[in-house]
Parts: C-alpha cells; structure tokens; sequence
C-alpha cells in the first residue's frame, strides 16, 4: 500500500499545481503593477493597512530613504492593483551583492581570488530583492482579507520584468519567514526558481518579571554562566543605563560612532547605514535607545536600536565601545537593560535578527528559519546558482552557527 500511494503522489502534485496556475492565471488580466521610487507616491492609509503592528512599514521605508544610500541601494514599492483597487506594497531593491555573503566557503575560496580588475564582476551579483534592507524578515504588504499565494507568480514576473530594465540579473525574495513559504513554494514548482535557506533570525519570549524572570526559567548552569558574567562585567566597568526616545544631535553622534565600531568588526556586512538614518530613524515613533555610559567619565559605551511594533519588540542595532568595554560583558549587560524595557511594553516576543550568533544564543534566544527564493535571468548561471544553493546550510552562513550547532544539533530548524 505505501509503494502505491507513493507513486501516485508525484501525480497529485503535479495536478494540483497546474490546477493552481490557472487558478492564479485567471487573475492575470484584473492584476496590475506599478512601481513607484518614493514612499511618499503611495497612500498612507495603503500604508497602514498593509503594514499594520507588528510589521516594518512606512517608518523604516521612509529612513531608509532619506538616509543617503543611493550609492548602495536604489529603492523601489510596487503598487499592487486588482480591477484597479489597491491591495498591496511590495518593497523592494536594487543591490550589487557581494557573492561572499552567500557562497559557501570552499566555493568563495576559488573564486574571490581571481575576482580582481577586469574580473572584478565575479565578486558581485546586480540583484533585484523582493523585501527591505536591514529588516529580520521579508514581507510583502497586503490588505487585510488578502493572502500572498494568488498574487506571487504575478509578483514575481513583474519583479522579472523591473529587474532586467534595471540590468539586474537576479531576482530574490529576501529573507522569508515560514508563514510565506507555502505560497513561495508556488514559484519553484515552474522549474527556475529555486530556494535557499538563509542566515536565521534570533528570536526570545518576554516574561514578566523582566531577564531574571526568564533566566529563571534555564538550567542552574546557563543560568549561572550568564550571572556570572554580568557580576563581573558590572565589577569591571561601572555604567548607567537610559531608556532614550528622540536622542538630540550630539546623543546620535555617539551613537553612530558606536555603531560603525561595531560594524567595522563584523564579518558580515551587507547595508553601509549612514548618521542620517539614524537621525531619521531616531525621530519615529517606533524607536526607543537604551544607552549605557561609563559612570566615572560619563561616555556612551554602549547602545541598543528597539522598535516597538506592539505584539513585538525588534532588537534592531547596538553599538559598543570595544576598547572602554574590554572585560566588562556590555554586550551581556545591555541586553539585559533592553529585555527589562521591552517587558514594560505590550510585546510577547523579542527579535534580534541575524548575524553574532554566539551573543544571542547565549542570551537565550533561538534560530528562526528564512529562506530566499532566487531566480537568475540567465538559464545556465540559474542552474549554477541553483546547484551552488544546495550546498548553503547555516554551518556554511557563519562560523559561529556552525560551532553552535555541533554542539546543539537539535537546535538545527533549518
């Protein structure tokens, strides 16, 4: 019996999806997009009603945009219309990516080399992403009523179409949360798109009671090993921390400072962020700054970027002073002033996206998988990229995940 309903199956899959195409096709005729290079040539109201609390909308789209980052991104919000009644936004952007971000080490070992001068084009992909830039997940905005899986296989051959006028020859949808994946899924039944999985976000539950609360709630030995660390780091370094909304000029200075020390450190660097996002990120309603100083000189040693999207808070940037911090655990010390915030608000949940693992893992927080889904318009690089995709895991992403998981394999979600 299992061997029959084994080979039928592949059958029922493929009817269902043919049976879905033209389901989707029939919509063709009554869809249309339009793409607009401005937040500000879209409706508010659109705006609210597709990125209602707890996504990213309006606010970080319009930062971004005013942040002076043409030289890296160009912007784009799709506006998506059926029998000409606005039902949707689809952020979206153009950015030569460096292929070193995603390609597996033994991959970008033979080709970062040779990718000099003349060949310089091998270490970069023009690439047209379908979602936001620093954002912990992807989302295409629509009305509330509306799901993604009818309108996906139109979104995406008008995302075709927009990329090659733009001389972009690959197409992803960045970063996408599980909630999508039956619907994305959709796109990789036509044989060119394919899926990859990508770096995980970091996610943790707030608890009354604040970060004690929820140490409470780990084993006596992690539980100890993150106490320890805060008693020392506090014996270390005197600070006092602020809860800061709307920092002033010379508050943001130092708080971009702290930021690009952090940022030079990294190993994975994707967005070049600039003083004038964070002035203009500063001012929204969403942002709060916890900042810690050195009590003895009075210096900001460390801060950390929170949005409160109200079922959510998302821990979105930090910055610390590696040299004045060194023994003190600031990282430690300043998440756990940040959780305590976050437990005064309404939020269930604490976000703090991707990339220094080992920090957050420690912290207590754990993976959340997103996947990319990608399409080169070039049919024999498509299936290059597709065979390179196969080979990306998270033990491939980032060293740390990898140290990690080898430790934690059950902690492997991917």
């Amino acid at each position: 019996m299992e061997t029959a309903i084994s080979s039928i199956n592949p059958r029922i899959d493929r009817t269902t999806a043919i049976t879905s195409r033209k389901v989707f096709a029939s919509l063709d005729h009554a869809l249309e997009m339009v793409w607009c290079q401005t937040t500000d040539s879209l409706p508010k109201t659109l705006w609210r009603e597709c990125f209602p609390d707890p996504e990213i909308g309006l606010f970080w789209f319009r930062a971004l945009e005013r942040a002076k980052l043409s030289d890296q991104f160009t912007f784009l919000f799709g506006l998506l219309r059926l029998n000409g009644i606005p039902v949707g936004i689809v952020p979206a952007f153009v950015f030569d990516l460096p292929l070193a971000i995603v390609m597996p080490n033994a991959v970008a070992r033979t080709v970062m080399p040779i990718a000099r001068g003349p060949l310089r084009w091998l270490a970069f992909q023009r690439t047209f992403f379908i979602g936001g830039v620093a954002i912990e997940e992807g989302h295409v905005g629509l009305v509330r009523g509306r799901s993604l899986r009818p309108f996906v296989h139109f979104i995406h051959r008008e995302a075709c179409k927009k990329a090659k006028s733009l001389r972009a020859t690959m197409l992803v949808w960045k970063e996408f949360p599980a909630a999508d994946r039956g619907a994305l899924d959709e796109l990789t039944r036509s044989g060119r798109v394919f899926s990859t999985v990508s770096y995980p976000g970091t996610v943790m539950p707030l608890m009354p009671g604040g970060y004690q609360a929820f140490l409470a709630t780990l084993r006596s030995d992690r539980r100890w090993r993150i106490n320890n660390k805060l008693r020392r780091g506090a014996a270390k370094i005197g600070t006092t921390s602020s809860v800061v909304r709307r920092p002033n000029p010379a508050e943001i200075a130092e708080v971009f400072a702290l930021f690009w020390q952090t940022y030079k450190r990294g190993a994975t660097k994707f967005e070049r962020l600039t003083p004038e996002f964070f002035s203009n990120i500063a001012a929204c309603d969403e942002s709060t700054f916890v900042i810690q100083r050195d009590t003895g000189t009075g210096k900001m040693v460390a801060f950390m970027l929170l949005l409160n999207l109200g079922e959510r808070v998302v821990n979105q940037f930090i910055g610390i002073d590696y040299e004045a911090g060194t023994g003190g655990y600031l990282y430690f010390r300043l998440f756990a002033e940040a959780y305590d915030w976050a437990c005064s608000t309404r939020a269930t949940v604490m976000q703090s996206g991707q990339t220094g693992y080992m920090g957050k893992l420690d912290l207590g927080h754990t993976l959340v998988p997103l996947w990319n889904f990608c399409e080169h318009r070039n049919m024999l690089m498509n299936r290059v990229y597709r065979a390179v995709g196969k080979r990306i895991r998270w033990e491939t992403l980032d060293p740390q995940l990898c140290e990690y998981l080898r430790a934690h394999p059950e902690a492997n979600k991917q």
